[in-house]
Protein backbone atom coordinates (compact mmCIF):
# COMPACT_ATOMS: atom_id res chain seq x y z
CA UNK A 1 0.00 0.00 0.00
CA UNK A 2 1.16 3.55 -0.69
CA UNK A 3 2.43 5.49 2.28
CA UNK A 4 -0.34 7.57 3.87
CA UNK A 5 -0.02 11.31 3.38
CA UNK A 6 0.28 12.99 6.77
CA UNK A 7 0.62 16.64 5.81
CA UNK A 8 -2.09 19.05 6.91
CA UNK A 9 -2.31 20.54 3.44
CA UNK A 10 -3.13 17.91 0.85
CA UNK A 11 -1.74 18.22 -2.66
CA UNK A 12 -5.05 18.55 -4.48
CA UNK A 13 -5.31 18.77 -8.27
CA UNK A 14 -5.51 22.29 -9.64
CA UNK A 15 -9.08 21.89 -10.85
CA UNK A 16 -10.21 20.95 -7.33
CA UNK A 17 -8.34 23.89 -5.80
CA UNK A 18 -10.10 26.07 -8.38
CA UNK A 19 -13.45 24.68 -7.20
CA UNK A 20 -12.60 25.61 -3.61
CA UNK A 21 -11.62 29.12 -4.75
CA UNK A 22 -14.98 29.41 -6.48
CA UNK A 23 -16.71 28.23 -3.28
CA UNK A 24 -14.87 30.92 -1.30
CA UNK A 25 -15.89 33.62 -3.76
CA UNK A 26 -19.49 32.39 -3.61
CA UNK A 27 -19.32 32.32 0.22
CA UNK A 28 -20.24 28.65 0.15
CA UNK A 29 -18.44 26.60 2.86
CA UNK A 30 -17.58 23.12 1.56
CA UNK A 31 -15.48 20.04 2.27
CA UNK A 32 -14.27 17.10 0.21
CA UNK A 33 -15.80 13.93 1.63
CA UNK A 34 -15.98 10.18 1.15
CA UNK A 35 -14.10 7.96 -1.23
CA UNK A 36 -12.25 10.70 -3.11
CA UNK A 37 -10.56 11.82 0.11
CA UNK A 38 -9.66 8.23 0.96
CA UNK A 39 -8.12 7.79 -2.48
CA UNK A 40 -6.08 11.00 -2.14
CA UNK A 41 -4.51 9.73 1.08
CA UNK A 42 -3.75 6.42 -0.63
CA UNK A 43 -2.24 8.26 -3.60
CA UNK A 44 -4.88 6.94 -5.96
CA UNK A 45 -6.77 8.89 -8.60
CA UNK A 46 -10.38 9.41 -7.45
CA UNK A 47 -13.09 8.35 -9.87
CA UNK A 48 -15.40 11.11 -8.56
CA UNK A 49 -15.07 14.24 -6.46
CA UNK A 50 -17.82 14.77 -3.88
CA UNK A 51 -18.33 17.86 -1.73
CA UNK A 52 -20.46 18.48 1.35
CA UNK A 53 -21.74 21.72 2.87
CA UNK A 54 -23.77 22.90 5.85
CA UNK A 55 -25.88 25.13 3.57
CA UNK A 56 -29.39 23.93 2.63
CA UNK A 57 -29.72 22.78 -0.98
CA UNK A 58 -31.89 25.72 -2.07
CA UNK A 59 -29.19 28.14 -0.87
CA UNK A 60 -26.47 26.05 -2.53
CA UNK A 61 -28.33 26.21 -5.81
CA UNK A 62 -28.85 29.96 -5.44
CA UNK A 63 -25.17 30.67 -4.70
CA UNK A 64 -23.91 28.50 -7.56
CA UNK A 65 -26.30 30.07 -10.05
CA UNK A 66 -25.26 33.52 -8.85
CA UNK A 67 -21.68 32.48 -9.64
CA UNK A 68 -22.76 31.84 -13.24
CA UNK A 69 -22.68 28.02 -13.06
CA UNK A 70 -25.05 25.53 -14.65
CA UNK A 71 -26.87 23.66 -11.87
CA UNK A 72 -29.05 20.53 -11.84
CA UNK A 73 -31.34 19.39 -9.03
CA UNK A 74 -30.19 15.77 -9.27
CA UNK A 75 -31.15 14.76 -5.73
CA UNK A 76 -32.67 17.75 -4.03
CA UNK A 77 -34.77 15.58 -1.71
CA UNK A 78 -31.56 14.17 -0.25
CA UNK A 79 -29.72 17.48 -0.45
CA UNK A 80 -27.65 16.86 -3.58
CA UNK A 81 -27.00 19.47 -6.26
CA UNK A 82 -24.88 18.88 -9.37
CA UNK A 83 -22.97 21.75 -10.95
CA UNK A 84 -20.71 22.26 -13.94
CA UNK A 85 -17.43 24.11 -13.50
CA UNK A 86 -14.49 24.44 -15.90
CA UNK A 87 -15.71 21.54 -18.00
CA UNK A 88 -16.26 19.10 -15.10
CA UNK A 89 -19.40 18.06 -13.23
CA UNK A 90 -19.42 17.76 -9.44
CA UNK A 91 -21.91 16.94 -6.72
CA UNK A 92 -22.31 18.89 -3.49
CA UNK A 93 -24.60 17.56 -0.75
CA UNK A 94 -25.95 19.25 2.34
CA UNK A 95 -24.88 17.74 5.68
CA UNK A 96 -27.62 15.40 6.82
CA UNK A 97 -28.69 12.82 9.35
CA UNK A 98 -30.67 9.76 8.34
CA UNK A 99 -33.91 8.42 9.72
CA UNK A 100 -34.58 4.72 10.38
CA UNK A 101 -33.71 2.18 7.67
CA UNK A 102 -36.81 -0.02 7.66
CA UNK A 103 -35.87 -1.85 4.43
CA UNK A 104 -32.16 -2.36 5.31
CA UNK A 105 -31.20 -0.22 2.31
CA UNK A 106 -32.48 3.38 2.41
CA UNK A 107 -33.51 5.74 5.25
CA UNK A 108 -37.20 6.54 5.62
CA UNK A 109 -36.28 10.21 5.77
CA UNK A 110 -33.29 12.52 5.90
CA UNK A 111 -32.92 15.75 7.83
CA UNK A 112 -30.42 18.44 7.02
CA UNK A 113 -27.94 19.57 9.66
CA UNK A 114 -25.14 22.08 10.03
CA UNK A 115 -22.92 19.58 11.89
CA UNK A 116 -20.11 18.06 9.84
CA UNK A 117 -19.50 15.39 12.50
CA UNK A 118 -23.15 14.32 12.45
CA UNK A 119 -22.92 13.98 8.67
CA UNK A 120 -19.76 11.87 8.89
CA UNK A 121 -21.29 9.73 11.66
CA UNK A 122 -23.92 8.31 9.26
CA UNK A 123 -21.29 6.90 6.88
CA UNK A 124 -20.29 3.25 6.58
CA UNK A 125 -16.57 2.84 7.30
CA UNK A 126 -14.05 5.06 8.99
CA UNK A 127 -11.90 5.33 5.85
CA UNK A 128 -14.93 6.93 4.16
CA UNK A 129 -15.85 9.19 7.11
CA UNK A 130 -13.33 12.00 6.76
CA UNK A 131 -13.64 15.51 5.37
CA UNK A 132 -11.11 18.07 4.15
CA UNK A 133 -11.01 21.66 3.00
CA UNK A 134 -7.95 23.83 2.30
CA UNK A 135 -9.26 26.37 4.80
CA UNK A 136 -10.06 24.02 7.72
CA UNK A 137 -7.78 21.05 7.06
CA UNK A 138 -8.70 17.45 7.87
CA UNK A 139 -11.72 16.45 9.94
CA UNK A 140 -11.37 12.82 11.06
CA UNK A 141 -13.56 12.14 14.11
CA UNK A 142 -13.58 8.34 13.77
CA UNK A 143 -9.92 7.61 13.12
CA UNK A 144 -10.11 6.87 9.39
CA UNK A 145 -6.56 8.04 8.77
CA UNK A 146 -5.26 5.81 11.56
CA UNK A 147 -7.18 2.85 10.17
CA UNK A 148 -5.71 3.45 6.73
CA UNK A 149 -2.25 3.46 8.29
CA UNK A 150 -3.13 0.15 10.00
CA UNK A 151 -4.68 -1.34 6.82
CA UNK A 152 -8.04 -1.87 8.55
CA UNK A 153 -11.66 -1.59 7.43
CA UNK A 154 -13.64 -0.55 10.52
CA UNK A 155 -17.28 0.47 10.88
CA UNK A 156 -18.30 3.92 12.01
CA UNK A 157 -19.88 3.23 15.39
CA UNK A 158 -21.43 -0.18 16.07
CA UNK A 159 -20.99 -2.57 13.11
CA UNK A 160 -24.40 -4.16 13.64
CA UNK A 161 -26.08 -0.77 13.37
CA UNK A 162 -24.30 0.14 10.16
CA UNK A 163 -25.19 -3.20 8.53
CA UNK A 164 -28.78 -3.11 9.75
CA UNK A 165 -29.12 0.29 8.11
CA UNK A 166 -27.81 -0.87 4.74
CA UNK A 167 -27.10 -4.56 4.19
CA UNK A 168 -25.25 -3.77 0.96
CA UNK A 169 -22.43 -2.51 3.18
CA UNK A 170 -21.55 -6.17 3.76
CA UNK A 171 -20.52 -6.53 0.12
CA UNK A 172 -19.05 -3.04 0.01
CA UNK A 173 -16.82 -3.84 2.99
CA UNK A 174 -15.56 -6.99 1.30
CA UNK A 175 -14.95 -5.06 -1.92
CA UNK A 176 -13.02 -2.35 -0.09
CA UNK A 177 -10.93 -4.94 1.72
CA UNK A 178 -10.09 -6.55 -1.61
CA UNK A 179 -9.45 -3.28 -3.39
CA UNK A 180 -7.27 -1.74 -0.69
CA UNK A 181 -5.71 -5.01 0.51
CA UNK A 182 -6.96 -4.18 4.02
CA UNK A 183 -8.12 -6.45 6.82
CA UNK A 184 -11.68 -6.31 8.12
CA UNK A 185 -11.71 -5.44 11.82
CA UNK A 186 -12.86 -8.41 13.92
CA UNK A 187 -16.14 -7.02 15.28
CA UNK A 188 -17.13 -5.88 11.79
CA UNK A 189 -16.12 -9.27 10.37
CA UNK A 190 -18.37 -11.08 12.87
CA UNK A 191 -21.23 -8.66 12.26
CA UNK A 192 -20.98 -9.28 8.51
CA UNK A 193 -21.32 -13.02 9.11
CA UNK A 194 -24.23 -12.57 11.51
CA UNK A 195 -26.10 -10.11 9.31
CA UNK A 196 -25.51 -11.86 5.96
CA UNK A 197 -29.19 -12.82 5.78
CA UNK A 198 -30.12 -9.15 5.45
CA UNK A 199 -28.84 -9.30 1.87
CA UNK A 200 -32.14 -10.92 0.92
CA UNK A 201 -33.61 -7.42 1.19
CA UNK A 202 -31.26 -6.11 -1.49
CA UNK A 203 -32.41 -5.98 -5.12
CA UNK A 204 -30.76 -8.32 -7.64
CA UNK A 205 -29.45 -5.32 -9.58
CA UNK A 206 -27.62 -3.94 -6.53
CA UNK A 207 -26.18 -7.35 -5.67
CA UNK A 208 -24.98 -7.71 -9.25
CA UNK A 209 -23.36 -4.26 -9.16
CA UNK A 210 -21.32 -5.14 -6.06
CA UNK A 211 -20.45 -8.57 -7.47
CA UNK A 212 -19.21 -6.83 -10.61
CA UNK A 213 -17.06 -4.51 -8.49
CA UNK A 214 -15.53 -7.47 -6.66
CA UNK A 215 -14.90 -9.48 -9.83
CA UNK A 216 -13.20 -6.54 -11.52
CA UNK A 217 -10.71 -5.95 -8.71
CA UNK A 218 -7.09 -6.17 -9.81
CA UNK A 219 -6.82 -9.24 -7.56
CA UNK A 220 -10.27 -10.60 -6.59
CA UNK A 221 -9.13 -13.86 -4.95
CA UNK A 222 -9.07 -12.57 -1.36
CA UNK A 223 -12.49 -10.94 -1.59
CA UNK A 224 -13.97 -14.10 -3.13
CA UNK A 225 -12.53 -16.16 -0.29
CA UNK A 226 -14.17 -13.80 2.19
CA UNK A 227 -17.53 -14.25 0.50
CA UNK A 228 -17.34 -17.97 1.20
CA UNK A 229 -15.81 -17.61 4.67
CA UNK A 230 -18.54 -15.21 5.80
CA UNK A 231 -21.39 -17.29 4.38
CA UNK A 232 -22.46 -14.63 1.88
CA UNK A 233 -23.04 -16.79 -1.20
CA UNK A 234 -26.45 -18.21 -0.09
CA UNK A 235 -27.84 -14.69 -0.57
CA UNK A 236 -26.03 -13.82 -3.80
CA UNK A 237 -25.37 -17.02 -5.79
CA UNK A 238 -26.60 -19.93 -3.66
CA UNK A 239 -25.55 -22.44 -6.33
CA UNK A 240 -21.93 -21.77 -5.38
CA UNK A 241 -22.44 -23.13 -1.86
CA UNK A 242 -22.27 -26.74 -3.08
CA UNK A 243 -18.85 -26.09 -4.64
CA UNK A 244 -17.24 -25.05 -1.33
CA UNK A 245 -15.02 -27.84 0.06
CA UNK A 246 -16.22 -30.17 -2.74
CA UNK A 247 -13.39 -32.69 -3.19
CA UNK A 248 -12.89 -33.40 -6.90
CA UNK A 249 -11.20 -36.79 -6.32
CA UNK A 250 -9.06 -36.10 -9.36
CA UNK A 251 -5.35 -36.26 -10.02
CA UNK A 252 -5.83 -33.28 -12.32
CA UNK A 253 -6.89 -31.00 -9.45
CA UNK A 254 -5.31 -29.95 -6.16
CA UNK A 255 -8.13 -27.62 -5.08
CA UNK A 256 -11.76 -28.16 -4.14
CA UNK A 257 -14.22 -26.91 -6.75
CA UNK A 258 -14.78 -23.50 -5.15
CA UNK A 259 -11.13 -22.62 -4.69
CA UNK A 260 -10.47 -23.86 -8.21
CA UNK A 261 -13.16 -21.46 -9.45
CA UNK A 262 -11.79 -18.42 -7.64
CA UNK A 263 -8.21 -19.25 -8.60
CA UNK A 264 -9.40 -19.38 -12.21
CA UNK A 265 -10.94 -15.93 -11.73
CA UNK A 266 -7.63 -14.69 -10.31
CA UNK A 267 -5.84 -16.03 -13.40
CA UNK A 268 -7.90 -13.95 -15.83
CA UNK A 269 -7.59 -10.29 -16.86
CA UNK A 270 -10.32 -7.98 -15.46
CA UNK A 271 -13.03 -8.47 -18.08
CA UNK A 272 -16.55 -8.88 -16.66
CA UNK A 273 -17.72 -11.61 -19.07
CA UNK A 274 -14.50 -13.54 -18.66
CA UNK A 275 -14.52 -13.34 -14.88
CA UNK A 276 -18.18 -14.30 -14.60
CA UNK A 277 -17.46 -17.31 -16.80
CA UNK A 278 -14.42 -18.17 -14.69
CA UNK A 279 -16.47 -17.97 -11.48
CA UNK A 280 -19.23 -20.19 -12.90
CA UNK A 281 -17.45 -22.48 -15.37
CA UNK A 282 -17.48 -25.54 -13.09
CA UNK A 283 -20.64 -24.72 -11.15
CA UNK A 284 -22.30 -27.80 -12.65
CA UNK A 285 -19.73 -30.23 -11.21
CA UNK A 286 -21.47 -31.10 -7.91
CA UNK A 287 -24.69 -31.92 -9.78
CA UNK A 288 -23.08 -34.46 -12.14
CA UNK A 289 -20.36 -35.90 -9.88
CA UNK A 290 -19.81 -39.64 -9.93
CA UNK A 291 -17.14 -41.73 -8.22
CA UNK A 292 -15.86 -44.87 -9.94
CA UNK A 293 -14.70 -48.10 -8.31
CA UNK A 294 -11.13 -46.80 -8.12
CA UNK A 295 -12.18 -43.70 -6.22
CA UNK A 296 -11.70 -41.39 -9.19
CA UNK A 297 -14.15 -38.53 -9.65
CA UNK A 298 -15.91 -37.83 -12.94
CA UNK A 299 -17.96 -34.84 -14.07
CA UNK A 300 -19.47 -35.92 -17.36
CA UNK A 301 -21.31 -33.15 -19.23
CA UNK A 302 -20.67 -30.63 -16.46
CA UNK A 303 -20.00 -27.86 -18.98
CA UNK A 304 -23.52 -28.15 -20.45
CA UNK A 305 -25.14 -28.40 -17.02
CA UNK A 306 -23.02 -25.51 -15.76
CA UNK A 307 -23.90 -23.34 -18.76
CA UNK A 308 -27.60 -23.88 -18.09
CA UNK A 309 -27.15 -23.05 -14.40
CA UNK A 310 -25.09 -19.95 -15.24
CA UNK A 311 -27.84 -18.70 -17.54
CA UNK A 312 -30.42 -18.94 -14.75
CA UNK A 313 -28.07 -17.24 -12.27
CA UNK A 314 -27.29 -14.32 -14.56
CA UNK A 315 -30.96 -13.87 -15.43
CA UNK A 316 -31.83 -13.81 -11.73
CA UNK A 317 -29.18 -11.14 -11.11
CA UNK A 318 -30.55 -9.10 -14.04
CA UNK A 319 -27.39 -9.18 -16.11
CA UNK A 320 -28.00 -8.27 -19.75
CA UNK A 321 -28.85 -10.97 -22.27
CA UNK A 322 -25.65 -10.15 -24.15
CA UNK A 323 -23.50 -10.82 -21.07
CA UNK A 324 -25.47 -13.95 -20.21
CA UNK A 325 -25.13 -15.39 -23.71
CA UNK A 326 -21.39 -14.71 -23.85
CA UNK A 327 -20.81 -16.32 -20.46
CA UNK A 328 -22.79 -19.39 -21.52
CA UNK A 329 -20.72 -19.60 -24.71
CA UNK A 330 -17.45 -19.55 -22.75
CA UNK A 331 -18.60 -22.18 -20.27
CA UNK A 332 -19.78 -24.50 -23.03
CA UNK A 333 -16.37 -24.28 -24.72
CA UNK A 334 -14.05 -24.31 -21.70
CA UNK A 335 -13.19 -28.02 -22.06
CA UNK A 336 -12.40 -28.16 -25.79
CA UNK A 337 -8.63 -27.78 -25.44
CA UNK A 338 -8.50 -31.05 -23.50
CA UNK A 339 -9.88 -33.04 -26.43
CA UNK A 340 -7.98 -34.22 -29.49
CA UNK A 341 -9.72 -32.21 -32.18
CA UNK A 342 -9.32 -32.63 -35.90
CA UNK A 343 -8.78 -29.50 -37.99
CA UNK A 344 -12.29 -29.78 -39.40
CA UNK A 345 -13.73 -29.86 -35.87
CA UNK A 346 -11.82 -26.69 -34.96
CA UNK A 347 -13.07 -24.99 -38.11
CA UNK A 348 -16.64 -25.99 -37.33
CA UNK A 349 -16.28 -24.75 -33.76
CA UNK A 350 -14.93 -21.36 -34.83
CA UNK A 351 -17.53 -21.05 -37.59
CA UNK A 352 -20.22 -21.55 -34.96
CA UNK A 353 -18.94 -18.76 -32.72
CA UNK A 354 -21.04 -15.59 -32.71
CA UNK A 355 -19.49 -12.35 -33.87
CA UNK A 356 -17.20 -10.69 -33.06
CA UNK A 357 -15.69 -14.12 -33.65
CA UNK A 358 -12.07 -13.24 -32.87
CA UNK A 359 -13.00 -11.55 -29.58
CA UNK A 360 -15.07 -14.54 -28.48
CA UNK A 361 -12.33 -16.97 -29.44
CA UNK A 362 -9.76 -15.03 -27.42
CA UNK A 363 -12.07 -15.01 -24.38
CA UNK A 364 -12.52 -18.77 -24.70
CA UNK A 365 -8.76 -19.30 -24.89
CA UNK A 366 -8.15 -17.00 -21.91
CA UNK A 367 -10.68 -18.95 -19.85
CA UNK A 368 -9.19 -22.28 -20.92
CA UNK A 369 -5.68 -21.20 -19.95
CA UNK A 370 -6.83 -19.73 -16.63
CA UNK A 371 -8.66 -23.00 -15.90
CA UNK A 372 -5.57 -25.02 -16.76
CA UNK A 373 -3.33 -22.89 -14.53
CA UNK A 374 -5.73 -23.41 -11.62
CA UNK A 375 -5.32 -27.18 -12.01
CA UNK A 376 -2.43 -29.60 -11.53
CA UNK A 377 -0.88 -28.80 -14.89
CA UNK A 378 2.43 -29.87 -16.40
CA UNK A 379 4.83 -28.29 -18.85
CA UNK A 380 3.53 -30.75 -21.44
CA UNK A 381 -0.10 -29.75 -20.88
CA UNK A 382 0.80 -26.07 -21.27
CA UNK A 383 2.59 -26.81 -24.53
CA UNK A 384 -0.42 -28.79 -25.75
CA UNK A 385 -2.73 -25.91 -24.88
CA UNK A 386 -0.57 -23.37 -26.71
CA UNK A 387 -0.60 -25.67 -29.75
CA UNK A 388 -4.40 -25.81 -29.62
CA UNK A 389 -4.61 -22.01 -29.29
CA UNK A 390 -2.26 -21.56 -32.25
CA UNK A 391 -4.35 -23.90 -34.42
CA UNK A 392 -7.50 -21.93 -33.56
CA UNK A 393 -5.90 -18.59 -34.36
CA UNK A 394 -4.54 -19.94 -37.63
CA UNK A 395 -8.08 -20.80 -38.74
CA UNK A 396 -9.10 -17.18 -38.25
CA UNK A 397 -6.13 -15.80 -40.18
CA UNK A 398 -5.98 -18.45 -42.92
CA UNK A 399 -8.86 -17.09 -44.98
CA UNK A 400 -10.81 -20.32 -44.45
CA UNK A 401 -14.53 -19.77 -45.23
CA UNK A 402 -16.44 -19.52 -41.96
CA UNK A 403 -19.71 -17.90 -43.03
CA UNK A 404 -22.24 -18.30 -45.82
CA UNK A 405 -21.03 -14.93 -47.08
CA UNK A 406 -17.54 -16.43 -47.58
CA UNK A 407 -18.76 -18.98 -50.11
CA UNK A 408 -17.69 -18.71 -53.74
CA UNK A 409 -21.37 -19.15 -54.70
CA UNK A 410 -23.88 -16.47 -53.72
CA UNK A 411 -27.39 -17.16 -52.56
CA UNK A 412 -28.96 -15.26 -55.45
CA UNK A 413 -27.31 -17.65 -57.90
CA UNK A 414 -29.29 -20.62 -56.57
CA UNK A 415 -32.56 -19.45 -58.08
CA UNK A 416 -31.05 -19.41 -61.56
CA UNK A 417 -29.75 -22.93 -61.05
CA UNK A 418 -33.21 -24.27 -60.30
CA UNK A 419 -32.88 -24.85 -56.58
CA UNK A 420 -36.39 -24.67 -55.07
CA UNK A 421 -36.87 -21.77 -52.61
CA UNK A 422 -37.54 -24.16 -49.74
CA UNK A 423 -34.15 -25.82 -50.26
CA UNK A 424 -31.91 -22.83 -50.84
CA UNK A 425 -31.04 -22.28 -47.18
CA UNK A 426 -30.22 -25.93 -46.70
CA UNK A 427 -28.16 -25.93 -49.89
CA UNK A 428 -26.01 -23.03 -48.66
CA UNK A 429 -25.46 -24.72 -45.31
CA UNK A 430 -24.41 -27.87 -47.12
CA UNK A 431 -21.89 -25.87 -49.16
CA UNK A 432 -20.48 -24.30 -45.99
CA UNK A 433 -20.21 -27.74 -44.38
CA UNK A 434 -18.34 -28.93 -47.43
CA UNK A 435 -15.77 -26.14 -47.40
CA UNK A 436 -15.33 -26.45 -43.64
CA UNK A 437 -14.37 -30.06 -44.28
CA UNK A 438 -12.01 -29.02 -47.07
CA UNK A 439 -11.42 -25.25 -47.52
CA UNK A 440 -9.75 -25.78 -50.91
CA UNK A 441 -13.15 -26.82 -52.30
CA UNK A 442 -14.45 -23.26 -51.97
CA UNK A 443 -14.32 -22.78 -55.74
CA UNK A 444 -17.30 -21.79 -57.82
CA UNK A 445 -17.25 -24.70 -60.24
CA UNK A 446 -16.94 -27.25 -57.43
CA UNK A 447 -19.75 -25.71 -55.41
CA UNK A 448 -21.99 -25.46 -58.45
CA UNK A 449 -21.64 -29.20 -58.99
CA UNK A 450 -22.95 -29.73 -55.47
CA UNK A 451 -25.77 -27.23 -55.99
CA UNK A 452 -26.94 -29.11 -59.09
CA UNK A 453 -27.98 -32.01 -56.86
CA UNK A 454 -30.52 -29.69 -55.28
CA UNK A 455 -31.73 -28.50 -58.63
CA UNK A 456 -32.64 -32.12 -59.39
CA UNK A 457 -34.39 -32.51 -56.05
CA UNK A 458 -31.60 -34.47 -54.46
CA UNK A 459 -29.88 -33.23 -51.33
CA UNK A 460 -26.15 -32.72 -51.16
CA UNK A 461 -24.13 -35.24 -49.32
CA UNK A 462 -23.39 -33.64 -45.94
Amino acid sequence: MAEIRKSAALALPKHILDVFMMFDEAELPAWLVGGCLRDIFLERTPADWDFATPCPPELVREKLKAAGLTVWDTGLKHGTVTFRYQGFSYEITTFRVDGPYLDHRRPEWVAFTTSLQDDLARRDFTVNAMAYSPRDGLTDPFGGLRDMQDNVIRAVGLPQDRLEEDALRILRGIRFAGSLDFFIEESLFQAMKEKAGLLQWISPERLAAELKGILLLASPYRALRLLAKMGIWPYVIPELVDTIDFDQHSSHHYLDVYHHLIQTVENTPPDLVLRLAALLHDIGKPAVFTLDAKGKGHFYNHEAVGAEMAGRILDRLRFSHAIRDQVILLILHHMLHLKVLKDVTIRRMISGLPKPRQENLELILLLQKADLLASRYTKKSLIEFEGFAQRCRQVLTSGCPLDLSDLAVRGEELAGLGVPPAKRGKALKALLAEVLREPSRNQRHILLEIVERYAGGKEANE
